[in-house]
């Protein structure tokens, strides 16, 4: 079927001023939108100009009366608590409590909070979860709690931080329970949040988690815990959680113990240069250089010719950290003809590695 020419024009005439239109409609959206937002981001920094001067004459008034803050106007009262605790964090004694007297004078704990902590919003939400860890609102912790289920992961993370900011164990498990949902890679990085319950927490835990033969994924926390603090103390339990037979556990294990360095470990770990799987062997490796002192170059020159790279790599590092005997074995693997190839290519690079910063 075809049309005639001019109705084919018009057609094309009729879209092109559609499109026009609607590229212009789209045009003044953006700029309209862009202009409430440099407004808004204007009228705030003039309120915070304001009232940085009225807050530091709230705080350090030089008459040594107490001068009370200017009102707060309702339209501004959600931009003057983020203004609050974005101060609260440089304060500290008589200056602190008397900026959270000033926060909570404005009355937000009962009004709005309870159900800023439900905004449909991610920003409001999560704001309201930063006031009840800065400001200490223990009451309001079950309100945060069902927030560790919010389907935006930064409103997650401040209120995992509002619950162990309190120190109240009886949010550790809901917590870890968090923790343990996110990707294996985030979780170290998440160890921080779970410290802010304070020094019960491992104790806590060696009592509550369940067996590691049943669920080891708590346990590899506790073990990464354990090394992040140097917990000495924990030496006894990480040996117990080394004979459960899970790789990820068994590794996590073997880092904290290279953490702690203690010597009379190293009949324990020996074994486990000999396993199986390649990823115990690379950090028993790392742990006999650490641990082993001289007696520990012979499993670290048999190590170096492991199939697996890592393995090689972390022997010859462990014997570049027992230092000049160390360093004498890797020399003499280097220049050995006979010697495994893959040995002499790791010790060489080690050497080299070595040379460069000066630990020859």
């Amino acid at each position: 079927m075809h049309l005639p020419a001019d109705l084919v024009f018009r057609i094309l005439i009729g879209g092109t001023l559609a499109l026009g239109l609607l590229l212009t409609c789209l045009v003044l959206m953006g700029a309209v939108i862009q202009y409430r937002c440099d407004k808004q981001n204007r009228h705030r920094i003039a309120l915070y100009q304001v009232w940085e001067k009225d807050l530091a004459a709230f705080l350090f008034n030089a008459s040594g009366t107490a001068r009370p803050f200017p009102e707060i106007a309702v339209g501004d009262q959600f931009i003057f608590e983020k203004f609050l605790a974005r101060y609260y964090a440089t304060l500290a004694g008589q200056e602190a409590e008397a900026l959270r007297e000033l926060y909570l004078g404005l009355g937000v704990v009962h009004d709005s909070l309870p159900g800023r902590l439900k905004h449909r919003k991610a920003n409001v939400r999560a704001q309201a979860a930063q006031e009840v860890r800065i400001f200490h609102l223990d009451d309001q912790l079950e309100a945060v709690l069902p927030l560790l289920n919010d389907p935006v992961p930064y409103v997650t993370h401040l209120a995992a931080q509002a619950l162990t900011r309190s120190g109240n164990l009886r949010y550790a498990q809901p917590v870890l329970d968090w923790v343990l949902r996110e990707e294996q890679y985030q979780r170290e990085r998440l160890l921080r949040v779970l410290e802010g319950f304070g020094p019960e927490l491992l104790p806590w835990m060696k009592v509550h988690l369940v067996s590691p033969n049943q669920y080891p994924e708590p346990w590899i926390l506790y073990v990464m815990l354990v090394g992040a603090h140097r917990h000495s103390e924990s030496q006894p339990r990480l040996l117990w959680l080394l004979e459960v037979p899970h790789l990820n556990l068994r590794v996590s294990v073997l880092k904290a113990l290279i953490v702690l360095a203690d010597p009379t470990v190293y009949p324990r770990v020996l074994p486990f240069a000999s396993s199986p799987a390649w990823e115990i062997r690379a950090q028993a490796a790392r742990a006999l250089g650490v641990l082993g002192g001289p007696s520990a170059i012979p499993k670290l020159l048999s190590l170096m010719a492991d199939q697996v790279y890592e393995v090689r790599r972390n022997a010859a590092q462990g014997l570049a950290d027992l230092g000049h005997a160390g360093i004498s074995a890797l020399t003499w693997v280097a220049g050995d003809a006979a010697a495994d190839r893959f040995a002499r290519d790791i010790a060489r690079e080690r050497l080299e590695w070595a040379d460069e910063r000066g630990h020859q």
